[in-house]
C-alpha cells in the first residue's frame, strides 16, 4: 500500500470517527466520566462518550436467528423454574448458598421468608438478557442468562441506529443488512404493561399515584442508559419514575389503607420496582440495604425481578439446569428442550459429590475452562493461573460458591474500538451477543402471560 493510499485511508477513518463521535454526543450515547488515571467517577453529572465499535461487527446470521428463537423458550423456563421453589431453593442453589452465605445464602433466606409469610404479589416482570458467544462459526453457546439489571438496552439501540446511518452514507453500504434493534422501546413497554397490571389489581389506590421505582446504585456511571428509559416512559406512557437506592427503600413503610402497599413519599406508591442495583454484594454494605430489599420483596409492588427470578440467574442454577433430565421439567416440549440444550457449554458442579475428577480435569487443562462465582457485573471470573490458584487453595466447601465452565472459543474479526473520540484499539475482536426478552407472567396461572416478547439485542466487540 502506497503512502498516499495510507494517508487517504487514515483521513477517511478520522472523518468516520468524527462523524460517529458526533452522532453519539448528539444522541446521548454517554456514560459517567471517569478520571483517566484512577478510573474513579468524576462527578454525578459529568459525562463522556460511551466506548463503541466504529464498524458493525460481523456475526453469523444463522446464530443470530437461533439466539432470537431461544429467548421466549428461555423466558418460559425462567418462570417455570422460579415457580418450582422446592427445586430452586432446596436443590439447585443449595451448594452455592452454603459456599457463599453472605450473598447467595441471604438471597435464599429471603426467598424462603417470602414463601413462609405468603406472596403478596403473584405477577412478576422479567427483563431478561441471554448472552452468547460463537463456538466455531455459527454455534451460539450461552455465556449466562441475566435476570436482574440487564443493562445497555438503550445504548445498544442507539449504537445500532448509528451503524445503520453511517453505513447508509457509504457508496457501497448495505444498511438493510443490519438488523433493527428496539430494545429500549420493548423494555419500556414491559415496565408500562406491568404498571397497568398493578393499577388493575389495586384500583382503589388511585388516591396515591402508582409509579415505577428504579433501584439504582449511589454514584451510578451508567445513568444515561437508565435515564433514557425514564424519559421514554414519561413521553410514551405518561409514567413517572422515581430513582431510589436500597438504603432509601429501607426507610419506606407500607400504606395504612392497602396491606403491604409500598409508600415512597409525596403521596406516591411503588407499583413496579425495577432493580438496576442489588445484583452484587457491594450493593449490600450493611443490614440497611438488606432491609430495603426485604421491604420490597414483601410489598405488593410488581418486582423486576423478584428474589426468585433473581436466584434463577445464579451461575449455579445455570449449571444445575444443564444436568441431564432437568431442563425437560421446565420446557414445554422436546423441540424447545433440544433447542435450548444446544446452547449449553460444558458446565460442571463443584463442592458437591465427588468433584475431584472435575478439579483434576481443570488443573490438567486450565486454558480450556473458566471458574465462575455467583456474581454479576463482570470482572469476577477466573482464568488460567488464577483458576489454578483457586482450585488448589479453596476448600471443598468453598468450591461450592463456584461452577466450572467450558471456555467458549469464538472466531475473531478485525475491529476498531473508539473511546473519547479516538481509536484506542485496532485489531482482532470477538463478539458477545445479548438478546433482550420481556416476560410478564403470573405464578400459579400458566395461561396468564401478559407479555412475552423478544425486543432487541446488544452486540459487544471485545479486544483479543
Amino acid at each position: 500500500m502506497t503512502s498516499t493510499t495510507e494517508e487517504s485511508k487514515k483521513e477517511a477513518e478520522d472523518e468516520l470517527v468524527a462523524q460517529a463521535s458526533s452522532w453519539c454526543a448528539s444522541h446521548g450515547v454517554l456514560m459517567g466520566a471517569r478520571d483517566n488515571e484512577t478510573r474513579q467517577p468524576m462527578g454525578d453529572w459529568l459525562y463522556e462518550p460511551a466506548p463503541f465499535s466504529l464498524y458493525p461487527t460481523p456475526f453469523s446470521k444463522k446464530a443470530f436467528d437461533q439466539a432470537y428463537a431461544m429467548q421466549r423458550p428461555f423466558a418460559h423456563v425462567v418462570h417455570a423454574a422460579a415457580e418450582d421453589d422446592e427445586w430452586l431453593l432446596e436443590h439447585a442453589i443449595v451448594t452455592a448458598a452454603q459456599g457463599d452465605p453472605d450473598f447467595t445464602g441471604k438471597m435464599v433466606d429471603l426467598a424462603k421468608e417470602v414463601l413462609a409469610k405468603g406472596r403478596t404479589q403473584n405477577v412478576v416482570l422479567g427483563i431478561l438478557r441471554s448472552d452468547y458467544m460463537l463456538h466455531g462459526t455459527d454455534m451460539p453457546l450461552q455465556v449466562e442468562l441475566n435476570t436482574i439489571a440487564s443493562s445497555f438496552g438503550c445504548l445498544s439501540s442507539k449504537i445500532s441506529k448509528m451503524h445503520k446511518e453511517l453505513v447508509s452514507t457509504e457508496d457501497d453500504g448495505d444498511a438493510a443488512s443490519l438488523p433493527d434493534n428496539h430494545a429500549d422501546e420493548g423494555i419500556v413497554k414491559g415496565l408500562a404493561t406491568a404498571l397497568k397490571e398493578y393499577q388493575r389489581q389495586f384500583p382503589d389506590s388511585s388516591s396515591k399515584k402508582a409509579v415505577v421505582v428504579m433501584v439504582v446504585q449511589p454514584g451510578e456511571t451508567n445513568s444515561c442508559d437508565q435515564r433514557d428509559l425514564e424519559f421514554l416512559l414519561l413521553s410514551k406512557y405518561n409514567i413517572k419514575v422515581k430513582r431510589m437506592t436500597l438504603a432509601d427503600l429501607s426507610a419506606c413503610q407500607y400504606s395504612n389503607t392497602t396491606p403491604n402497599e409500598l409508600s415512597i413519599g409525596q403521596e406516591q406508591v411503588a407499583g413496579v420496582v425495577y432493580f438496576r442495583a442489588g445484583y452484587t454484594p457491594d450493593d449490600y454494605p450493611t443490614d440497611t440495604e438488606w432491609k430495603g430489599r426485604s421491604i420490597v420483596e414483601h410489598s405488593t409492588a410488581i418486582k423486576c425481578p423478584d428474589v426468585f427470578y433473581h436466584t434463577i440467574g445464579a451461575k449455579k442454577v445455570q449449571q444445575a439446569m444443564a444436568v441431564p433430565g432437568t431442563l425437560s421439567k421446565f420446557t414445554r416440549d422436546k423441540e424447545e428442550e433440544d433447542l435450548l440444550r444446544s446452547s449449553f457449554a460444558g458446565l460442571y458442579a463443584l463442592g458437591e459429590g465427588d468433584d475431584q475428577p472435575i478439579v483434576d480435569m481443570a488443573l490438567a487443562n486450565p486454558n480450556d475452562f473458566v471458574l465462575k462465582p455467583q456474581r454479576e457485573g463482570g470482572g469476577n471470573n477466573m482464568y488460567d493461573d488464577d483458576l489454578v490458584d483457586a482450585l488448589t487453595t479453596l476448600s471443598y466447601a468453598d468450591r461450592g460458591a463456584f461452577i466450572l465452565m467450558q471456555k467458549i472459543l469464538p472466531p475473531s474479526s478485525h475491529g476498531s474500538l473508539v473511546r473519547r473520540g479516538a481509536i484506542v484499539y485496532d485489531g482482532p475482536v470477538v463478539c458477545e451477543l445479548g438478546v433482550f426478552g420481556i416476560s410478564l407472567r403470573e405464578y400459579g396461572n400458566a395461561n396468564r402471560i401478559l407479555m412475552d416478547e423478544v425486543v432487541g439485542h446488544i452486540l459487544r466487540a471485545k479486544s483479543v
